[in-house]
């Protein structure tokens, strides 16, 4: 009802309904409330920021702090339908900022990410779009940051190319401007240096001729998401550095292959 998963009993949803649903008849006819009042407050044995409410003798709900102190939700205070209804819905609002919040502190996240992950927790559009919007708000959500810090740890630890990061960036539903903006700021002199001490140790560790090292070496750096002019460019720098091995080879144009 309230878009997502929650903690609360059966008690304490038999409880919202009975408070909620058609009220008992009395003897004379009239309609009449149950009445139900806090009974106990207990702070949660595991979760220090979480307390156990008790309703009329029995376990009802648990709530996360600030709940508890936006409605004073203190012993002896009595809970009406509607007080219980807002209890819930902002209970569950706190579950989920809560849950995006440790999202977002493992790594950095997208957008379409930490929508993903909410919808898989169970919750709907209206709350997930709330959600977001808060962390956007908080600077916790920012598809441009992502971007960056995405792209310049693929590049620099991983040693992987613009066009690989492009479909990664793409996957995790990045605007196509923001992937192209992100990605000209790459130096492309510095994406080959680091492109050629890849292709140097795979270099090393290839075996058979000349050629079969220029074929393997190449397929590698393709694979990591080079582009064909840089790949060219490396292979041949390669070559020179290695010239012992590449002594009477006569293809010198066979890397000069157009940009994908």
């Amino acid at each position: 009802m309230f878009g997502g998963p929650a903690e609360y009993s059966d008690y304490a949803m038999e409880r919202r309904l009975r408070l909620s649903g058609n009220s008992n008849r009395s003897k004379g006819g009239s309609m009449s409330t149950p009445e139900s009042v806090i009974t106990a407050v207990e702070r949660h044995p595991k979760t220090a920021s979480r307390y156990l409410i008790f309703v009329d003798g029995q376990y009802a709900f648990t709530v996360h702090e600030d709940v508890l102190i936006k409605h004073r939700l203190l012993r002896g205070e009595q809970v009406e339908p509607e007080r219980l209804r807002l209890v819930m819905e902002d209970e569950e609002q706190q579950k989920a900022w809560s849950e995006a919040l440790k999202q977002v502190g493992r790594r950095p996240r997208s957008e379409k990410e930490i929508r993903q992950y909410l919808k898989r927790k169970g919750y709907l559009p209206p709350l997930i779009d709330r959600i977001v919007q808060r962390l956007k708000d908080q600077r916790y959500l920012d598809d441009a940051d992502f971007a960056a810090q995405w792209t310049e740890q693929r590049i620099y630890s991983q040693k992987k190319g613009r066009r690989l990061i492009k479909q990664e960036l793409q996957l995790k539903g990045v605007a196509p401007a923001t992937i192209q903006q992100t990605l000209n700021q790459v130096p492309v002199d510095e994406e080959q240096r680091l492109a050629f001490e890849l292709a140097s140790k795979k270099w090393k560790v290839t075996s058979g001729d000349v050629m079969d090292k220029k074929r393997k070496t190449a397929a590698f750096l393709m694979r990591r998401g080079y582009s064909a002019q840089i790949v060219g460019n490396v292979i041949r720098k390669v070559t020179e550095t290695f010239r012992e091995e590449s002594e009477g080879t006569d293809d010198a144009d066979l890397w000069d292959w157009p940009e994908a």
